[in-house]
């Protein structure tokens, strides 16, 4: 009977740990602005596009702040980034000198604004064009198809550039702002999403082509990254996950449990593995950070190195006159950095998010 009280109580615990991580998750995931727990695909490749404005980010090291500072782009406030595969076909005539691009966008968050877009495309090195060559790539926004013999279609040119076939390096990337057109699909939730059009202007003459300047055969090479700001400015919704590993932690670095000298409010050690939680299968990257944690005494008198506010320090003197009116101020974080996250979206697009308030970087009694 013992033992199958015991069996009973170790079965209860394990079920409410699996809650509380399946509440943790439902958090995090509704904070990304996620409505479920994302499927991802066997053997998915991440484009290289993607993973270096991941890696951009990092290198940025702009741990206080969630926004994109991009060069070349607006992306003022925006603290998400979304990826798109081309999936048009190529051009059926290989000397074409016109391509329809078309990217699947279902929708975007509605509390999200979009800040900018562009489209990157990769050069082909053909060693037949390094001449002075100059092209001109023009962007067009369809903003309504045409009828074949009935109506042309309407064009809205929202980019160019021209190229220097001789200056081109192998495997360069080059990118267009299409921030006009993605704002106007926005506003009708993408339904007259048509599509852009890749215009290739050359010299009189010329037998250069689009598909002799543009992979557009690999979709992984043809990509539309739109820039959101999803206006959040609350606190991180895995704070509840640190409290729990905090209060669970056993490993060493952290304060004991029963000690009979007092710890002052400081910060310590804890590392998040997202494989550890169940999150590595749709968080495709970092795969853990280091979030640290606040613990520790705020006793009177509070030394100046704690960082306490003036209403701690009132509190904390109160409490050395009646313990009982009053509780002692909490050691907490007081200066939080951000993380960039890789991960997937309901439909298993990459999405590279600045997410806000997730490391601690300094403590003091509140």
């Amino acid at each position: 009977m013992i033992i199958l009280l015991i069996l009973l109580a170790m079965l209860h615990t394990g079920l409410a740990a699996i809650a509380g991580y399946e509440e943790v998750e439902n958090n995090l995931i509704t904070k990304l602005g996620l409505s479920r727990r994302p499927v991802v695909e066997k053997n998915m490749k991440i484009p290289s596009a993607t993973m270096e404005l991941y890696k951009s980010m990092l290198e940025e090291n702009n741990s206080m702040t969630t926004h994109f500072p991009l060069p070349g782009l607006h992306t003022t406030s925006a603290n998400t980034a979304r990826t798109y595969s081309n999936k048009g076909s190529a051009p059926i005539n290989a000397k074409s000198k016109r391509y329809r691009l078309q990217f699947d966008i279902d929708s975007i968050p509605e509390r999200e604004q979009v800040k900018a877009a562009e489209v990157r495309f990769t050069m082909v090195y053909d060693t037949t064009l390094r001449n002075e060559e100059l092209i001109h790539v023009i962007i067009h926004d369809i903003v309504q198809p045409g009828i074949k013999g009935i109506s042309k279609p309407i064009l809205r040119i929202i980019d160019s550039k021209s190229i220097n076939m001789s200056k081109v390096s192998k495997s360069e990337v080059i990118s267009f702002d299409v921030t006009p057109a993605i704002e106007r699909l926005s506003k009708n939730n993408f339904k007259d999403n048509h599509g852009m059009l890749v215009q290739c202007v050359t010299e009189s003459g010329s037998h250069t082509h689009l598909l002799s300047v543009f992979d557009f055969v690999s979709p992984e090479n043809t990509l539309l990254l739109i820039y959101t700001d999803d206006g959040t400015s609350e606190k991180s919704t895995l704070e509840r996950m640190m409290r729990r590993s905090k209060r669970s932690a056993d490993e060493p670095g952290g304060p004991p449990k029963k000690s009979k000298k007092k710890t002052i409010c400081q910060r310590y050690p804890l590392y998040v593995d997202f494989k550890d939680v169940g999150f590595s299968d749709w968080i495709q990257a970092p795969a853990g950070y280091d979030a640290f944690y606040c613990h520790g005494e705020c006793a009177f008198p509070l030394a100046n190195h704690i960082n306490a506010s003036n209403h701690a320090v009132m509190q904390t003197l109160m409490n050395s006159y009646n313990p009982a009116s009053v509780p002692r101020a909490c050691c907490v974080p007081t200066k939080l950095s951000s993380l960039t996250l890789l991960y997937l979206d309901d439909d298993g697009r990459l999405v590279v998010k600045n997410y806000q308030e997730m490391a601690v970087e300094e403590c003091g009694c509140r």
